[in-house]
């Protein structure tokens, strides 16, 4: 396949799942968490199903936000009870995110998470690489492209 129309295939398959996201996201907007929230306590559940630990300077890099906006986040998260922050064992000076039960169904409730996670269960391992590794290089592309100041999480 030509790389021309290889580049238009990829573009449109991230515009349709970009459109996919938008609608769910309205979907589940309604009587749920901030898109913010969700965004974190998405990434704090990827973390957890990969044995990733997910620390706080980790959220504000990933979600692009200045540490004391991750700092408020995780208060909310924390104070809603969707989230614990416990001292790294390795490391008593770091913490440590993770989900509670509560928090991990509000997420299931958000993105359908279990569909998509049975979906994902299927997927040959040499293709998940090799899509992750894609999606991991165009978010580091925008990411270098994106203004240096983060933004505040609201």
């Amino acid at each position: 396949m030509p790389h021309k129309i290889q580049a238009a295939r990829l573009h449109a398959a991230l515009e349709a799942w970009r459109i996919t996201e938008q609608r769910l996201d309205r979907r589940g907007s309604a009587g749920t968490l901030p898109r913010t929230e969700r965004d974190a306590l998405a990434l704090v559940l990827a973390a957890e199903q990969t044995d990733e630990p997910m620390t706080p300077s980790t959220l504000a890099a990933t979600l692009g936000f200045s540490t004391p906006a991750v700092s408020n986040l995780l208060h909310r998260l924390q104070d809603a009870g969707l989230i614990t922050c416990t001292p790294d064992p390795a490391d008593g000076r770091r913490k440590i995110v993770t989900t509670t039960e509560t928090g991990r169904d509000a997420c299931d409730t958000v993105t359908s998470a279990p569909h998509v996670r049975k979906f994902l269960m299927g997927v040959p391992a040499e293709q998940a690489e090799a899509v992750s590794a894609f999606l991991d290089e165009l978010s580091s592309v925008i990411a270098s492209q994106q203004a240096s100041a983060p933004v505040s999480a609201r």
